[in-house]
């Protein structure tokens, strides 16, 4: 495969645009009183029960910042710990029904500010970005 030439416009862009949905992540977080990284571990467990570890890989955090968040979000009946079947020595979290309605709602607040932000959009132009975000998030998780 051939090595491509840097895109320093196109890293640019990005680092914009996660920088405003974050903004908007933020906003909706503290509105639901949650900090964003609690925002973000309840909705990567939303998807699937997850240990520590993985959770601390999908937050880009050490595992220790997980146990305090969990322990926080467990305080508020929000999450749950439970033993993974598969080793003794690992947990899985996963969301309470209050935690899963939480969900909902953050979700709907993030997707209200955005679709506020882009209703000129045409339909059309909407779906290729979804599809051109969808398809980047991929290639950069790997």
């Amino acid at each position: 495969m051939a090595k491509s030439t840097p895109d320093p416009e196109l890293a640019h862009v990005l680092l914009e645009m996660c920088c405003v949905v974050e903004g908007i992540r933020g906003t909706a977080s503290r509105e639901l009183k949650l900090t964003p990284q609690q925002s973000q571990l309840l909705t990567a467990v939303a998807e699937r029960e997850l240990t520590h570890g993985e959770l601390a890989a999908r937050l880009h955090c050490d595992k220790t910042n997980v146990t305090g968040l969990v322990d926080r979000l467990e305080r508020r009946d929000l999450v749950r710990r439970r033993p993974d079947p598969n080793d003794r020595r690992a947990t899985r979290v996963h969301l309470t029904d209050q935690g899963t309605e939480l969900v909902v709602r953050f979700r709907d607040a993030v997707t209200a500010a955005i679709e506020t932000r882009l209703v000129s959009w045409p339909s059309d132009r909407r779906a290729r970005l979804a599809d051109l975000a969808q398809t980047a998030t991929e290639a950069l998780r790997s």
